[in-house]
C-alpha cells in the first residue's frame, strides 16, 4: 500500500513538472515571435502585397475566442416589425399572464438637434399596438394596471413620409444599381479571416465576393480613411471645403451620397458609438441631417436613457474582455433584449423592406463591436451571415453592389505591438459582391476585378468604383487626377502591375509594402540617436500648450531597419515619403520604425525616421498606438490628444 501511494505522489510530482517547466516551455518555443521579411520597402517601387498567414504563431497569444454576448432574457411583449409596425408579442404575454386589455403604452418621438451632438423627446402619445408610428425612433413605454413598467425601449422604424427630397426616389434595375455599404471599425482583412469566418466563406463561395488582398488603408483612423472612400478627397487638406474642424460642419463635403440623391438614390447613414462618431469625435458633426434616414439620433437617445449604464461601459467592456463575469444586466455590448450590432442590422432590414426595388445608397458603420477588443468581432459572424443570407434569400441582393468594409486594422490593441500586427493594421478588410448578371454582361469589368484583387489598391480606388456604378461605367471606367498626378482608378480596370505606395497616395508611414529587419537596441548609439530625436519631436507637437507635460523616454521596444526592397532600373533613389515628392532626399540614408515607450502616462509610439550622416528626419507623423483614456483631457486639439499627458494628472 506505502508503495502504491509512493508512486501516486511520484506521479503527481511528474504531472506538477510537466504543468510548471515542460509545457511552459514548450508553450514559449511553439508562440516565439516569427518576423516575415517582405520583398519590397521603397514606396517609389512596384508594390509586391504582404502574404500574411492570419494565424501567424507571433501574434496568436493574443487571439482567443470570446464567451457569447448574453442579453437581457426577459420576455419581451412588444416589437416592432420590418414595416416598422409596433405590434404585440402573444407567446411573451402568455409567459407573463398579460392580457392586453390591461396594458397602457405611450410613445415619445425622438428628434435630432442641430448641434449632432444631442437629441430631444416629445411629449408622450397614448397607442394601442398593433400602431405604426410616423417616426424613424421613438421612445415606448408600457404599464400594467398597477402602474409597473413592463416595456421601456427606444424603437426603431423606417418612415418615408418624412424625407424632404428634391428628386423623388426611382426604382432600381438590372443596370442602375443600389450600393449597400457594411463597415465595421478595425477589422483587418486578416481578422476577418479569423473571427468571421462563416461570413467570409458566404462572400466568397455563395455570393462570389471579390476579396481585395492589397486594400492598404492611406490615414491613420477612421475619419482620413472614410473621408476618401466617401469623397475622393483627403481630409485636413484644402482639398476639401473647411479647415477649423472643431467650429465649421461636415455639410458642404462632396458626400457621394449626394450623388447618389441627385440620381433618385434613397440615402441612409448608421454608426453606433455616437460620442466617437466619424465626423463628430472633437469636431462640428452636421448642422442637416447628412442622409435621408440618419440614425445617430437614435444611439444618442439610447446613451441618454441608459446614461449610468452608457458612462459605465468602458469599465464594463474591459472587464468583460478580461472574462471576468457580473451579476445582472447581461453584457455591456447589448440594448436590452439585443445586441447592439444586432439593432443596427433589425435598422437595415426594415430600410431593406420599406425601399424593396428601389435605388439605394446605404452606409452602415459599426464601432463599439470591436473597436476596443478585436476579439469580440467573433460574437457577429453568425449575425452578419444570417443578415447577408437574408439578403440574398429576399432578393435585397438582385440589383445590389454590396461592400463589406473596414476603415483599418486594429490600432490600439496588443496585437498592434507586434510586426505582424502593424501590417494587418495597414490593411483593412474589403470584400465587395457584384450581382451575377453585371458579371455576366461585363466579363472584362469582372476579370479586372479579380485581377486587382492581388494589386494595390486603395478607398480612393473604391471611391472611383461607386462613382462608375452610379453612372453605368461597367464598361468604361473612369480615373481622376489631382494636379495632373493620378490618384483614383477605378477596380472596373486593371490596376497598374508595377503601382507603389507613392503612385497609390499611401503616405510612407501607412505603406505595408516593406521589407524590414530588426535593429540590435542594445549595442551601439544608432537606437539612443533615434529615441532621443523622436522624443524630442513629440514635446515640440505640444509645446505651445503650457498644460501638457514634458515627455521622457522609458524604454525603447523596438527598431526596425526599412530596406530598399526590389528596385527597377529606372527608379530614381529619391526621398520616398508621400510629403517630401518636391524635396529628394540624397542616396546616404537609412529608414527606421521606431517604437518606444514614454513617461508620465507610459504612452507608446511609433514613428517612420530617415537617417543620413549629418541628420535624421521624421518621416509623416508620430502615432499613438495604445489608449490614452483622459490623459489629455486638459486640451482640445484633436490631432495632439493623442500626444499630451496633461501636468495636473502628475
Amino acid at each position: 500500500m506505502r508503495l502504491l501511494c509512493r508512486r501516486a505522489r511520484l506521479a503527481k510530482i511528474i504531472v506538477w513538472a510537466l504543468l510548471l517547466f515542460v509545457v511552459p516551455f514548450l508553450y514559449l518555443q511553439l508562440t516565439f515571435p516569427v518576423r516575415y521579411i517582405f520583398k519590397h520597402s521603397n514606396v517609389t517601387s512596384a508594390c509586391v502585397i504582404p502574404n500574411l498567414n492570419p494565424f501567424d504563431p507571433s501574434i496568436m497569444k493574443f487571439v482567443w475566442d470570446p464567451a457569447p454576448i448574453i442579453c437581457d432574457t426577459s420576455p419581451v411583449i412588444l416589437y416592432s416589425d420590418e414595416s416598422g409596425v409596433v405590434r404585440f408579442n402573444a407567446s411573451a404575454l402568455t409567459i407573463m399572464n398579460i392580457d392586453v386589455k390591461q396594458i397602457h403604452c405611450e410613445y415619445r418621438i425622438l428628434r435630432r438637434n442641430t448641434d449632432d451632438m444631442s437629441v430631444h423627446f416629445e411629449p408622450p402619445v397614448s397607442i394601442k399596438p398593433p400602431h405604426k408610428v410616423i417616426s424613424d425612433f421613438y421612445h415606448l413605454t408600457c404599464k400594467d394596471l398597477r402602474g409597473k413598467v413592463i416595456f421601456d425601449k427606444l424603437m426603431t422604424s423606417v418612415v418615408n413620409e418624412l424625407t424632404k427630397r428634391s428628386v423623388p426616389v426611382q426604382k432600381e434595375s438590372a443596370d442602375q444599381l443600389s450600393v449597400f455599404m457594411f463597415g465595421i471599425d478595425s477589422v483587418s482583412r486578416s481578422t476577418s479571416i479569423r473571427k468571421l469566418p462563416r461570413t467570409i466563406r458566404f462572400l466568397k463561395e455563395e455570393l462570389q465576393a471579390y476579396d481585395f488582398k492589397g486594400y492598404m488603408k492611406v490615414g491613420e483612423n477612421t475619419l482620413p480613411n472614410l473621408t476618401p472612400l466617401l469623397t475622393g478627397r483627403r481630409v485636413w487638406t484644402d482639398e476639401v471645403p473647411i479647415s477649423d474642424y472643431t467650429v465649421d460642419p461636415f455639410d458642404p463635403f462632396p458626400f457621394m451620397w449626394k450623388n447618389f440623391s441627385e440620381r433618385g438614390y434613397v440615402t441612409m447613414y448608421a454608426e453606433d458609438m455616437p460620442h466617437i462618431g466619424t465626423f463628430q469625435y472633437l469636431t462640428r458633426g452636421f448642422v442637416n441631417a447628412p442622409t435621408d434616414h440618419y440614425m445617430r439620433p437614435f444611439w444618442l437617445g439610447m446613451a441618454e436613457l441608459e446614461n449610468i449604464r452608457n458612462k459605465l461601459s468602458p469599465v464594463l467592456l474591459y472587464l468583460e474582455n478580461k472574462n471576468v463575469k457580473l451579476q445582472g444586466g447581461g453584457s455591456s455590448l447589448c440594448y436590452k433584449d439585443k445586441p447592439k450590432h444586432v439593432v443596427l442590422i433589425d435598422y437595415l432590414k426594415q430600410l431593406l423592406t420599406k425601399y424593396k426595388r428601389q435605388r439605394k445608397f446605404a452606409l452602415s458603420f459599426l464601432v463599439e463591436l470591436c473597436h476596443e477588443y478585436p476579439n469580440f468581432l467573433a460574437n457577429g459572424d453568425d449575425d452578419f451571415l444570417n443578415f447577408f443570407k437574408w439578403m440574398q434569400s429576399d432578393g435585397h441582393l438582385d440589383n445590389t453592389v454590396l461592400v463589406f468594409f473596414s476603415d483599418h486594422g486594429a490600432r490600439i490593441d496588443e496585437i498592434r505591438n507586434t510586426f505582424v500586427g502593424r501590417i494587418e493594421d495597414r490593411m483593412p478588410m474589403m470584400y465587395i459582391v457584384i450581382p451575377e448578371h453585371i458579371r455576366n454582361r461585363h466579363p472584362i469589368m469582372a476579370n479586372n476585378l479579380k485581377i486587382n484583387t492581388q494589386r494595390l489598391s486603395t478607398p480612393f480606388d473604391v471611391h472611383q468604383t461607386l462613382m462608375d456604378i452610379l453612372h453605368q461605367n461597367f464598361d468604361q471606367p473612369t480615373k481622376s487626377y489631382v494636379d495632373d498626378k493620378l490618384r483614383s482608378i477605378s477596380l472596373f480596370q486593371a490596376l497598374p502591375t508595377d503601382r507603389s505606395c507613392a503612385a497609390a497616395w499611401i503616405p510612407e508611414n501607412y505603406c505595408a509594402c516593406y521589407t524590414s529587419t530588426q535593429v540590435n537596441i542594445s549595442k551601439g548609439t544608432l537606437a539612443v540617436r533615434l529615441a532621443s530625436v523622436m522624443v524630442r519631436d513629440l514635446n515640440e507637437r505640444f509645446s505651445h500648450l503650457p498644460k501638457c507635460a514634458k515627455l521622457t523616454l522609458n524604454k525603447i521596444t523596438e527598431i526596425r531597419e526599412i530596406a530598399n526592397g526590389l528596385q527597377h532600373a529606372s527608379t530614381e533613389n529619391t526621398g520616398i515619403s508621400f510629403f517630401q515628392f518636391l524635396n529628394p532626399e540624397r542616396r546616404s540614408y537609412k529608414r527606421y520604425d521606431v517604437s518606444l515607450i514614454t513617461e508620465p502616462g507610459l504612452g507608446a509610439f511609433e514613428a517612420t525616421y530617415t537617417v543620413t550622416d549629418s541628420d535624421v528626419r521624421l518621416v509623416g507623423e508620430i502615432v499613438r498606438v495604445n489608449k490614452y483614456g483622459n490623459q489629455s483631457s486638459c486640451i482640445s486639439e484633436k490631432l495632439l490628444r493623442p500626444l499630451c499627458y496633461c501636468a495636473d494628472e502628475m
